[in-house]
């Protein structure tokens, strides 16, 4: 061979060749760093995390380990957004192997053996998101396959070979060579784990902190009902207000918003929902039938029938669309399907039609009326904006009243009451809505008509007959403001829904350090208006009642302080190397793309 060498020309350099590049080989794949997968130019990688290379292969793995074993899984982990997750697991897989390679760790074939034996499978998720993992069962870091011979129920090396096939499209060689990776992983979260302790004084602030409670009342000021009666508008306070340049272009942009689903579309079906709770009282029918009415009674006077929606509707479905539900109606409550089918283009019923969800008002577009809805949503929107830009002041001014007459010590009721006084009343009274309900189905022809069955009978007409439309004031209106007591939350709960966090941290901070029945120095605002509190009462949880609960609570809190250290290392360790990890986001949007084996009926729904 080595005369080969002594020769000249291009056969010597071409047999040099081969050998050197037979050597090259030989100390690439057999060297030191031989078992870890170097990126080279030629290699796809989904990521590279400080010079190892994360191939199709092992995302492909790890993607399917984590997608949920049933029918809807895919759909799910689409959901979910598994692929992200499964992509950061592994990225912090490898940052965490790096440190545990700096410090020494090793994973013996042994300790290999013993996990697969026992019948787990390693599965790394990233740790800021912890929640994810107990969802898909995975909250130690691992999954149980079992890999048992069903009859033996003993450990079976086919089946073994046949489940991480299956499973994660890996062969038995590649499998141990992640989950060496994975162990490796595992000791140093143990590692990073290991240091935090939690002292019984520290537990016991935090007990008492987290197990002490309060309850506050509070009354609601809605712009909606401040708007309707404490703001006076007359159509030539809302032209002169609709004149100005800057008002006008709001208006324009609210109806160019509105307008698509507003237009009239054939055969299109549209609905106003007044929801009527179980048990309702005939009062309380009669009042929501009296808002129905009044609902009517604004479409009558030219208002377009998908802006009383949005404002009216209690179907929140259908009431962002103005009232849109198809135009078909297969499905639908009986009542509901009968009166729908039964109008013509442009007609709207002319009686409340009653479901077992409440009362219900139905209309069918008719696309010949195009302009007229169209200029009836410009009129609309330049009164809602104009109202809605007193309706803000008038709340905060009858909460202020509210929160006056509390102060003064009156009663929750009188307050309401005196507050509300002076709010406008209609000026005319709103034309009465008949009501069409579903009759009962007509009694068995061959059964006796008892005495008691006559008197259920009569009953539930006098029942029908008792309902009768009320017309809504200011002391019937179901937004009109009410003493409401909270739920009993901790110092991190949530003490009224609907509250910004900004004026929730208020109300936690109130109910904590004030004092049994003071009010909160003023009305707080909310999204829909403002608010008056007041402190009902405070629990303070005991020494006692944390001995009970010591051990269980300071595991708990343990494994919360553990689990956070863990969080806060891995995010320090990739923020270091931020600029050694390179993602392919190929990989993430589209699932045929290179994807390493993915099978196309795990993915087809795509990313």
């Amino acid at each position: 061979m080595l005369d080969l060498f002594r020769k000249k020309g291009v056969t010597s350099f071409i047999y040099g060749a081969i050998i050197i590049g037979m050597v090259l080989v030989f100390v690439l794949e057999f060297g030191p760093s031989a078992g870890q997968k170097k990126a080279s130019f030629s290699t796809a990688c989904v990521a590279n995390v400080k010079g190892r290379c994360i191939d199709p292969k092992d995302f492909s793995g790890a993607y399917r380990l984590l997608i949920p074993r049933d029918e809807d899984g895919v759909r799910r982990a689409k959901q979910m957004g598994l692929r992200r997750v499964a992509l950061d697991g592994l990225i912090e897989r490898e940052l965490l192997v790096s440190e545990a390679q700096r410090l020494g760790l090793t994973v013996t074939k042994e300790e290999l053996d013993d996990t697969i034996y026992d019948g787990f499978i390693h599965v790394s998720v990233p740790a800021e998101n912890p929640q994810v993992a107990y969802q898909l069962r995975i909250g130690d870091g691992r999954m149980y396959a079992g890999f048992k011979d069903p009859k033996t129920k003993r450990f079976d090396l086919n089946v073994y070979k046949r489940t991480i096939r299956n499973l994660m499209g890996r062969s038995e060689i590649e499998f141990r060579e992640e989950q060496e990776h994975e162990l490796l992983a595992a000791k140093m979260r143990d590692v990073i784990r290991a240091p935090v302790r939690v002292s019984e004084v520290e537990a016991l602030e935090a007990y008492i902190s987290e197990k002490s409670s309060a309850t506050v009342e509070h009354v609601a000021v809605k712009t909606s009902y401040a708007g309707k009666y404490g703001v006076p508008v007359t159509d030539a306070d809302v032209s002169k207000w609709a004149a100005d340049k800057e008002n006008e272009k709001q208006i324009t942009a609210l109806v160019d918003a509105r307008k698509e689903d507003a237009k009239p579309k054939p055969n299109v079906i549209r609905h106003i929902l007044v929801r009527v709770e179980k048990g309702a009282t005939p009062e309380q029918k009669g009042i929501a039938l009296g808002k129905l009415a009044e609902a009517a009674a604004r479409i009558k006077k030219g208002e377009a029938f998908a802006d009383i929606a949005r404002e009216y509707s209690a179907d929140p479905g259908s009431a962002a669309r103005g009232g849109d539900v198809g135009t078909e109606t297969k499905g639908f409550v009986t009542p509901f399907k009968n009166a729908a089918d039964a109008l013509k283009p442009g007609e709207m019923t002319t009686k409340a039609i009653e479901t077992q969800f409440g009362y219900h008002l139905i209309a069918k577009d008719d696309p010949a009326k195009a302009a007229e809805i169209e200029a009836a949503l410009k009129k609309d929107a330049a009164r809602e904006l104009y109202v809605k830009g007193k309706a803000l002041e008038a709340a905060k001014d009858i909460a202020n009243k509210i929160q006056a007459g509390l102060k003064a010590g009156k009663n929750a009721d009188d307050a309401i009451r005196e507050a509300t006084l002076m709010l406008k009343r209609p000026t005319s009274a709103i034309p009465l809505l008949p009501v069409q309900s579903e009759e009962p189905a007509a009694a068995d022809a061959g059964a006796p008509k008892t005495d008691a069955g006559a008197k259920d009978a009569k009953d539930g007409k006098d029942a029908k007959a008792a309902v009768a439309q009320k017309e809504l004031t200011p002391e019937n209106d179901p937004d009109r403001p009410k003493l409401e007591t909270s739920s009993s939350f901790n110092r991190g709960g949530d003490p009224i829904p609907g509250l910004s966090p900004e004026t929730s941290q208020k109300v936690l901070a109130f109910a904590f350090e004030g004092k049994a029945g003071e009010l909160y120095a003023e009305p707080l605002r909310t999204d829909d208006g403002f608010t008056v509190i007041r402190l009902k009462e405070q629990k303070t949880a005991t020494k006692d009642e944390f001995e009970k609960d010591r051990d269980t609570y300071m595991q708990t809190l343990l494994a919360g302080k553990q689990t956070e250290a863990l969080a806060v290392y891995v995010k320090r360790l990739r923020e270091a190397a931020k600029n050694e990890i390179k993602i392919d986001e190929n990989y993430l949007k589209d699932p045929n793309a290179r994807d390493g084996g993915v099978p196309q009926d795990l993915d087809e729904e795509g990313p």
